[in-house]
């Protein structure tokens, strides 16, 4: 008969997990959303410029740069702003996105990599969006704009 003997404490234990996420009331879940939301919404306001400048052609230079201005604006407020829960990863979401859309407006107009970069920033808003709404409804609070996040 073979007898393995070992010390108990040997056994090596991971790092404890993280403590769950306070619990937010509603009104601070909503304020927190809030937040983001009007750290995103100039890049929302700014958007129909440069898209009306991508369609025409007509000062389309000047006017990425100035898009990029506001998207690099956005991010700083993005990440500055602190978060918590599932808010904190549409809050990451919505920082990926704007990565992408600042790095889509380095690139030539329609070129592979700007196409690939801007379609990116879309989907990331898009997915952060429905993320936020999706608390939203479970927490039973007002939907966000759809909107106001583009």
């Amino acid at each position: 008969m073979l007898a393995l003997a070992g010390c108990h404490s040997s056994q090596k234990r991971g790092p404890a997990p993280p403590p769950p996420a306070p619990e937010l009331t509603f009104r601070q879940l909503d304020a927190q959303q809030q937040r983001l939301v009007a750290d995103y919404e100039p890049v929302s306001h700014a958007l129909t410029a440069y898209e009306l400048a991508y369609r025409d052609r007509r000062g389309l230079s000047a006017e990425a740069r100035s898009f990029r201005n506001v998207v690099v604006a956005a991010l700083a407020r993005l990440r500055a702003d602190r978060t918590t829960g599932e808010t904190a990863q549409a809050k990451e979401l919505l920082i990926e996105g704007l990565t992408a859309r600042a790095d889509a407006l380095r690139h030539p107009p329609g070129s592979d990599a700007y196409t690939r970069d801007w379609n990116r920033s879309v989907v990331d808003a898009r997915r952060a969006l429905t993320l936020m709404q999706d608390v939203r409804d479970r927490a039973r609070l007002i939907p966000l704009p759809e909107d106001s996040i583009s």
